[in-house]
């Protein structure tokens, strides 16, 4: 399945009346295959009507809604690249990328139309706006702008790039991560699998469908005869709501959605009914994934990987969770088709195992590059065809990975290497702790200091000195925190990850030396 051509002409030909996807909360109103390509044909008649060529980035702003199945397959019939945006980000961080990926179309949701007005206003290559609504002025509305539901019947290659995704920027500006159908195929045949879809399944779609968790996670479920069922604002009593009115067998979370929905009273009593639940994104505590599969009451699977490697390359399965032990502190297993090195970040050169290095993974998977950065692009995927995952980690004696952290996140304090997320993982224990990221932070004596920024548990009272005392108790005198911040929220972006620059660069304001 090599094409979005493909896979929806597959499912329409399998069950073109079954539901492909249907709005969360609303039972009974969904879309099926046949009406779902109809309406991607219309989508496709349109962009080439208004010029679109073969190749050409179409940018959509939107939050979750089922409409955004139309376009990106409505997309890939008119051989145009789907690039949707982060609704989230400051308007010039969005204009920024608009401008990047040079589209002459633009899509956006009502929201996002007040919010870019003056955004769109002021971009002369932008010769579309189409809202996803009620429209005014000089925009259309999306249903007067679609055409008639005539193929354009233009040809598209596995080579070709199918989709483009905006990296988060944590570490940097967003680059555009291009991915052609032989990644699809992948995902759609492979993972897809590997994540345990069944036919019949319904599958809960709640992270954005402008990240790759979201768009992978969707696509996956559909190509294997799941039902999407799409959330668009994340309110967890409403996603428990969702879940058992729509009956749904399998979800993807990241960590701190799966806490949000275990807080919400009396989750332990409702018939929720799932079958599985994966989750990745970010670290969580033992504890706190112990008590989400107690709440939960279904199969635990994560999944780890990277936007670039069309989302997840590893994965700890659902019989190693009920088994515990140390296994429930590794990112599990690479997939049997993906090829993994852990080696040193300075010179290449492999690792033996149990020792830490930067990991390294090569398969169909890797993304084709970014798009027009060819200095990043081989900075990111060796000659061979590595790609340097930026991640921190060690190989156990079972193949496993062992995540230690981020490169650029690593903390240097009196000569000893400090992995942030090994220290947030002893914290996360605290009774007291709901969330922690631990950061460095300038230091005369050490160069750099242990700051652990918290938030805490509700009604708990903050205790300073007695979360120092508790980590000291538990790791090395020179990885335990020297200071801890009490915040109400940290900074993350949309799929769960905290925003480390954000949180340094108070601390970083005014040094020379700047850890980034």
């Amino acid at each position: 399945m090599t094409t979005l051509r493909g896979l929806l002409d597959a499912r329409c030909a399998a069950v073109p009346d079954a539901v492909a996807v249907e709005p969360a909360g609303r039972p009974g109103e969904g879309t099926t295959w046949t009406a779902l390509r109809e309406r991607a044909r219309a989508v496709a008649a349109a962009l080439v009507r208004d010029g679109v060529a073969p190749g050409e980035r179409v940018v959509l702003v939107a939050r979750n809604d089922t409409s955004y199945f139309p376009i990106l397959f409505g997309a890939g019939l008119a051989a145009a690249v789907l690039t949707p945006l982060n609704w989230r980000l400051a308007g010039d961080e969005i204009a920024a990328m608009i401008d990047d990926s040079g589209a002459t179309m633009v899509l956006v949701d009502e929201p996002a139309a007040a919010a870019l007005a003056g955004v769109l206003a002021d971009r002369p290559g932008v010769r579309h706006v189409v809202v996803l609504g009620t429209a005014s002025g000089d925009v259309r509305s999306f249903d007067d702008w679609v055409g008639p539901a005539e193929d354009p019947q233009r040809p598209v290659a596995p080579d070709d790039v199918a989709f483009q995704l905006y990296t988060s920027g944590t570490t940097g500006r967003p680059k555009g991560a291009m991915f052609a159908g032989t990644n699809l195929a992948v995902l759609v045949d492979d993972i897809a699998r590997a994540w345990g879809f069944r036919d019949g399944d319904v599958s809960l779609v709640a992270m954005p469908l402008f990240h790759m968790g979201g768009l992978a996670w969707a696509l996956a479920g559909m190509a294997r005869g799941a039902r999407a069922v799409v959330v668009r604002d994340i309110v967890p009593t409403d996603v428990l709501d969702a879940i058992e009115a729509h009956g749904v067998t399998t979800a993807f979370c990241v960590p701190t959605m799966l806490a949000a929905l275990c807080a919400v009273p009396g989750i332990d009593s409702r018939p929720l009914g799932l079958r599985q639940m994966i989750y990745s994104g970010s670290p969580i505590g033992e504890d706190a994934l112990k008590r989400a599969m107690v709440a939960l009451r279904c199969d635990f699977v994560q999944i780890y990987g990277l936007t670039e490697a069309t989302g997840a390359f590893a994965q700890l399965s659902a019989e190693e969770h009920r088994e515990g032990g140390p296994a429930l502190t590794s990112a599990g297993r690479p997939y049997p088709w993906t090829e993994l090195r852990v080696v040193d970040p300075e010179s290449g050169a492999e690792v033996a195992p149990g020792v830490v290095g930067e990991i390294w993974t090569r398969s169909a998977q890797n993304m084709v590059g970014y798009w027009q950065r060819p200095e990043e692009t081989a900075a990111a995927l060796t000659p061979e065809g590595w790609l340097r995952t930026g991640d921190l980690g060690r190989l156990d004696e079972a193949g496993r990975i062992h995540l230690v952290d981020r490169a650029k996140d690593r903390i240097v304090t009196g000569g000893e290497n400090v992995y942030p997320a090994e220290v947030e993982r002893v914290l996360a224990q605290h009774p007291d702790v709901a969330e922690v990221a631990v950061i460095g932070v300038p230091d005369d004596r050490w160069g750099e200091a242990v700051k652990a920024v918290v938030v805490l548990q509700a009604g708990s009272t903050p205790d300073t000195a007695g979360i120092i005392a508790f980590a000291r108790g538990r790791l090395a005198g020179f990885q335990s925190p020297k200071s801890v911040d009490v915040v109400e929220a940290l900074p993350r972006t949309a799929t769960g990850k905290v925003i480390k620059p954000t949180l340094r660069e108070p601390y970083w304001r005014g040094h020379e030396r700047r850890i980034h």
